[in-house]
C-alpha cells in the first residue's frame, strides 16, 4: 500500500516526520508519498511551493521509501482532495490517505466527502480522546468509510505557532537543518522591522520579557482555541512594554492620564501612543491591549485579558502563586484573568499605598 501524506508543510515539523516514520514501520506500507499543497483551498501560505518542498527534503533526508509528489505544482488552481485522490490512485493503484482527527470531525465540510471515502481508506492520527472524533468515526464508518485509527498520537504541534515563534527567534519542534534554511532565507520574518526597532529602544531585560510575553500569549491563543488573530496577539505581546524606558525621559504627556504620570502604570498609556506613532500600529484592539495591560479595567476584551495575563505569567516570572495562576489560565482565559486580577489586588493591598482606579474597577468587574 502507498500512503498519501498531504499538507501545506509550512513549515514541516518534527511531528510530521514522526508520523511518516510510524507509517513506514507498518507492515502493509510500501512507501509514503508526501504531497505538498500548492494553493490549498482552506489557507494561504507566505512561503513558496519550492521553499516548502526544499524544507521537506531537508527534514526527510536519510529516510528511505519516501517520495515527494509535485502534482499540485502543475498549475495555480485550488486542488481539492476529491479531485486529487483519483489522479494519485491511477498512478499508485493501492493507496490510502492520511488525515488528522480534527479533519475527520470536519470532513462533512470538505468538498464531496461521500466520494472521498469511496476512493481509498483513510489513516487517521488523533491527539487524544475526543467525543466529537468518536461520533465522526462512527458516522463515517456507517457510511462505508474504511478508516484506520493509528495508535501513534502526535504531540499537539501547530505550524502556525511554530511560524510565530520563529519570528521571536524560537525554533522549537523543527529539524535543525530546516531551522538553518529558514534563517538563511529569512522566512517568516514579516515583523523584523518592528522587532529590530524595539530591540534598539529597550534594555535587553525588557526586550526579552516582551518576547516571552508574546510567546506565552500566542501559545495560550492556540491551546485555549481563543480564535484571536495571531498578528494582533503577536504585536500586542511584543509591544506592550514599548514605552517602558521612556517614562523617566522628557515626553509629551498630553494624552497620558495625569494621575498616572510618574506611577508604575504610566508606561501602559504611553505605550499605546508610542505603538501608534512610533511603530505604525493602527489597530484599536492591539492598542487597547497595550493600554490596559498593567491595570486592567472593568470590561476587558479577550485580547486585553490575554496580554494582561501573559505579561504577568510569562515563563521567567517567578513569584509565590505563579504556578497556580498558570494552571488556572491554561484551563480558561476568563477564570485565569479573574485569578490574576485578584492576585494583583491582594499583592498591591498588602504592599500598601494607593491603588490605581482602573485596577479597582477591574477587581469589581471580576467579583
Amino acid at each position: 500500500m502507498i500512503i498519501i501524506f498531504g499538507g501545506a508543510f509550512n513549515p514541516v515539523h518534527d511531528e510530521h516526520v514522526n508520523m511518516i516514520k510510524y507509517l513506514l514501520d507498518r507492515k502493509e506500507v510500501e512507501k509514503v508519498v508526501v504531497l505538498p499543497s500548492f494553493n490549498p483551498p482552506h489557507k494561504s501560505c507566505p512561503t513558496s511551493y519550492s521553499q516548502r518542498r526544499e524544507m521537506l527534503q531537508l527534514a526527510l533526508r536519510g529516510i528511505d521509501r519516501i517520495e515527494i509528489c509535485d502534482y499540485e505544482n502543475t498549475d495555480n488552481k485550488k486542488h481539492y482532495t476529491v479531485e486529487t485522490l483519483p489522479y494519485l490512485k491511477n498512478i499508485y493503484k493501492d493507496i490510502a490517505f492520511v488525515i488528522g482527527g480534527d479533519s475527520l470531525e470536519a470532513l462533512d465540510k470538505w468538498k464531496n466527502p461521500q466520494k472521498i471515502i469511496k476512493i481509498c481508506p483513510l489513516y487517521v492520527f488523533t491527539r487524544g480522546k475526543s467525543e466529537g472524533f468518536d461520533k465522526a468515526l462512527e458516522y463515517w464508518r456507517s457510511k462505508g468509510a474504511d478508516i484506520v485509527v493509528c495508535d501513534y498520537h502526535p504531540d499537539d504541534v501547530s505550524s502556525t505557532l511554530i511560524r510565530y515563534n520563529i519570528m521571536l527567534g524560537v525554533y522549537d519542534d523543527i529539524n535543525p537543518d530546516v531551522a538553518e534554511y529558514i534563517r538563511e532565507n529569512k522566512l517568516y520574518d514579516s515583523f523584523r522591522g518592528i522587532l529590530d526597532k524595539l530591540k534598539e529602544s529597550l534594555i535587553p531585560k525588557t526586550y526579552e520579557h516582551s518576547l516571552r510575553t508574546a510567546k506565552y500569549a500566542l501559545r495560550l491563543n492556540y491551546k485555549l482555541a481563543l480564535g484571536l488573530d495571531y498578528d494582533k496577539v503577536f504585536l500586542a505581546g511584543v509591544l506592550h512594554d514599548c514605552a517602558k524606558n521612556m517614562c523617566a525621559e522628557p515626553h509629551d504627556t498630553q494624552c497620558v492620564p495625569s494621575d498616572s504620570i510618574g506611577s508604575p502604570v504610566e508606561h501602559q498609556f504611553l505605550g499605546a501612543i508610542v505603538a501608534k506613532n512610533g511603530y505604525g500600529i493602527e489597530d484599536k484592539d492591539v492598542l487597547n491591549a497595550i493600554k490596559y495591560h498593567t491595570t486592567g479595567k472593568k470590561e476587558m476584551s479577550p485580547l486585553e485579558k490575554l496580554i494582561f495575563c501573559s505579561d504577568m505569567l510569562e515563563e521567567k516570572r517567578d513569584f509565590e502563586g505563579v504556578e497556580e495562576l498558570r494552571k488556572s489560565i491554561e484551563k480558561s482565559l476568563d477564570e485565569g484573568y479573574r485569578d490574576c486580577v485578584l492576585h494583583q489586588y491582594a499583592y498591591l493591598s498588602a504592599r500598601g499605598g494607593e491603588i490605581y482606579p482602573l485596577t479597582l474597577q477591574a477587581v469589581e468587574g471580576v467579583k
